[in-house]
């Protein structure tokens, strides 16, 4: 991780509200440059809503989100993304009639020189699957590609929302390892489920219920936590 003391994404008591129901209760946050973060929750907590609000998908209805120093929040999801602020959905979107390396080729645009092209193939582990079409990867391997795809833009934050969906056990592990090797490139933000995966990815932990966060820290802390026990992790 960074040594710099600059946070590059702060949330000051962010709030959603769906008419009279508050969907995100004063959230306040910040993510350093190269941090790996998960959040982690019971369903209907927030965390899809967080990032939304955080890529500019849904508006804030209080408080404020920063990039570096510059408030993003009402700026149109396209001016967000190209500031440096990635997303990746659950289910993978790629071409599925190109090639994992045409693939990143489109995404990373006349930047993607064939140094950079063979570099991003490495750090993704598609190297094997370099000329096999979107269609022909394995489920996990897809999750890489878009992972990837989204890396090819370069951003300084990268968005995750559960990237293990649909995972073998030995993908999830696979794909734990493969994100952690990108602590200190890129501020990464994980929503995930499987506490497996949360426990491999061995990062700061959030953990939202009803809008709130009632946690933060390392696994082992939340994993000991009574309140988040209690609400969430259950008691065996």
């Amino acid at each position: 991780m960074s040594t710099t003391a600059i946070p590059v994404l702060k949330l000051e008591n962010v709030k959603k509200r769906f008419g009279s129901f508050s969907a995100i209760n004063g959230i306040s946050e910040t993510f350093m440059p190269g941090e790996l973060i998960c959040a982690i929750g019971p369903n209907g907590a927030g965390k899809s809503t967080l990032l939304n609000m955080i890529c500019g998908t849904l508006p804030v209805s209080e408080g404020r989100i920063l990039f570096a120093d510059k408030v993003i929040n009402g700026l149109a999801p396209e001016k967000i993304a190209a500031l440096g602020i990635a997303r990746k959905f659950q289910v993978p979107s790629v071409f599925e009639s190109l090639s994992v390396a045409e693939n990143l080729m489109l995404a990373g645009g006349s930047a993607m020189h064939d140094g950079k092209l063979e570099a991003l193939i490495d750090k993704v582990h598609l190297r094997a699957e370099r000329n096999v079409r979107g269609a022909d990867l394995p489920h996990g391997r897809k999750q890489w590609l878009e992972i990837g795809m989204a890396l090819a833009m370069k951003p300084k934050v990268l968005l995750l929302d559960e990237p293990t969906a649909g995972l073998s056990v030995d993908e999830t592990r696979d794909t734990a390892r493969f994100l952690r090797q990108l602590r200190g490139q890129v501020t990464v933000i994980v929503i995930e489920h499987d506490m497996a995966f949360v426990r491999e990815l061995d990062a700061r932990t959030i953990v939202l219920h009803h809008g709130a966060v009632i946690a933060s820290g390392s696994f082992e802390d939340i994993e000991s936590n009574e309140t988040v026990r209690d609400v969430y992790l259950g008691r065996h």
